[in-house]
C-alpha cells in the first residue's frame, strides 16, 4: 500500500496532527483496499477492507486505483495552496470510488478557495453519507453552521419529478444551498416542465414544490326532482330563437343632406356670380390696361377660384354623407286591408245578423 500524504499535515501538530494524518492515510488505504476487494476471490480477504459509504457495490479495481491517484493529486494541490484544483481532484476521487473522505476534503478545499456554495453543499452531502462515527462529522457540522447564515437554502419537494435542477445545476438531495438572489427551480413532471422562481435572502430557507396541478372537475348539474304521483306532466318550454339584432343606425338624419345640398347650391350661385364679375373685370382691363384694373381683376379671379373649390368640397361631403352617414329609415310596412265578415244565424222564432269590420 503506498504511503499517503495528509491534506491538513501543515496545520497539524502533536498527537492531534498525527491522528488527522492517520485518517487521511486511512482514506487512501480504503480506496486502494477497494481495488484489492474487486480482485479478491477469498471470503477472508473480502471482509477486511473498508466498503463505500453509499451502500453501493465495491468499485472495479481500475476505478479504485484511479480514485487513489486522484486523492493523492488533491493532497499535493492542497499542500501547494491550489485549493480549487485540489477540490476538483477530490471530487474526481469520489466519483471514481464513492467514499466519505474525498467528500470531506473536497468541501474543505472549496471552503478555502472561497467557493461558499460548493463547500456548503459538499459539507451537507458529507453529513448525509458519512457513517455516524465518522471522525470529521463535528467539524463538517461546524463549518456548515459558519457558512449557512451567509447563504440561502432551497428545500425542493418534487415527488415523481425527473431532472430536478436549480439554475441548471442538478440537485443532489432534498436541499441545496445558493447565493442570495433570484433562482429558478425546474423539473419534469408527467412530461411537463415545471418552473418556479424564488427570491431568497441570506440565512433564509424556502420550500419549493414541483407538483403538477390536478385538472379541476366541474360539479354535475343538479337533476330536477321527479314529479309527484298523479301530477300532470309539465311540458318543457321550447327555447325561442334569439331575435336578430336591429341594423346599426347611422348618425345623421336626412335633414343634414338637405342642408348640405342647399349650402352647395348657394355656393354654386355665388361662384357663377363671381365668375361673371371676373369676366367683366377682364373686359375693363382690356379697355384700359392699368395697374389698378389688373389688381382688381386678379383679386376677383382668386375669389372665384376659392368659391369654386369650396362649392366642389361641399358637394363631395354632402354626397358622401348621403351615402354612408344618413339614416334614411325603413319604409313602413304596408297596412293590411281590413277584413269584413258577415254571419247569418237562424233560431226558433228569430233571425240574427252579425258582422266584423
Amino acid at each position: 500500500m503506498p504511503r499517503a500524504a495528509c491534506v491538513s499535515s501543515r496545520r497539524a501538530s502533536g498527537r492531534a496532527g498525527r491522528a488527522r494524518c492517520a485518517r487521511r492515510r486511512g482514506a487512501i488505504g480504503a480506496l486502494v483496499a477497494l481495488a484489492c476487494l474487486g480482485a479478491a476471490t477469498s471470503p477472508a480477504r473480502a471482509e477486511a477492507p473498508a466498503t463505500p459509504t453509499t451502500g453501493e457495490a465495491p468499485p472495479r479495481p481500475e476505478h479504485a486505483r484511479a480514485a487513489a491517484r486522484a486523492f493523492e493529486e488533491g493532497e499535493r494541490a492542497f499542500r501547494a495552496g491550489d485549493f480549487a484544483r485540489a477540490a476538483a481532484a477530490f471530487e474526481a476521487a469520489y466519483r471514481a470510488a464513492p467514499h466519505a473522505s474525498p467528500l470531506w476534503n473536497a468541501a474543505r478545499s472549496w471552503h478555502r478557495a472561497g467557493e461558499a456554495v460548493r463547500a456548503a453543499n459538499l459539507y451537507a452531502r458529507y453529513l448525509r453519507e458519512a457513517p455516524p462515527d465518522a471522525p470529521d462529522r463535528d467539524a463538517a457540522g461546524a463549518a456548515l453552521g459558519q457558512l449557512a447564515p451567509r447563504l440561502g437554502r432551497i428545500d425542493v419537494y418534487a415527488p415523481g419529478a425527473h431532472g430536478v435542477r436549480v439554475d441548471d445545476a442538478p440537485v443532489e438531495g432534498a436541499s441545496v444551498y445558493v447565493n442570495p438572489g433570484s433562482h429558478v427551480v425546474a423539473g419534469e413532471v408527467d412530461a411537463q416542465i415545471l418552473r418556479r422562481t424564488e427570491v431568497i435572502g441570506a440565512g433564509e430557507v424556502r420550500s419549493v414544490a414541483l407538483v403538477a396541478a390536478a385538472p379541476r372537475e366541474l360539479p354535475p348539474a343538479p337533476r330536477p326532482p321527479p314529479p309527484a304521483a298523479g301530477a300532470p306532466a309539465v311540458p318543457r318550454a321550447t327555447p325561442r330563437p334569439s331575435p336578430e339584432p336591429p341594423p346599426a343606425r347611422r348618425p345623421l338624419p336626412p335633414a343634414g343632406v338637405i342642408v348640405g345640398a342647399a349650402v352647395t347650391a348657394i355656393g354654386a350661385g355665388l361662384t357663377v356670380a363671381s365668375g361673371l364679375d371676373t369676366l367683366a373685370a377682364r373686359d375693363a382691363f382690356d379697355a384700359a390696361p392699368t395697374e389698378e384694373n389688373l389688381a382688381a381683376g386678379r383679386g376677383k379671379q382668386r375669389r372665384t377660384n376659392v368659391l369654386l373649390g369650396a362649392t366642389i368640397g361641399l358637394g363631395a361631403l354632402t354626397g358622401a354623407a348621403a351615402v354612408w352617414l344618413v339614416d334614411w329609415g325603413t319604409p313602413p310596412a304596408a297596412a293590411s286591408p281590413p277584413r269584413h265578415a258577415l254571419a247569418l244565424s237562424l233560431g226558433p222564432a228569430r233571425l240574427t245578423l252579425g258582422g266584423a269590420f
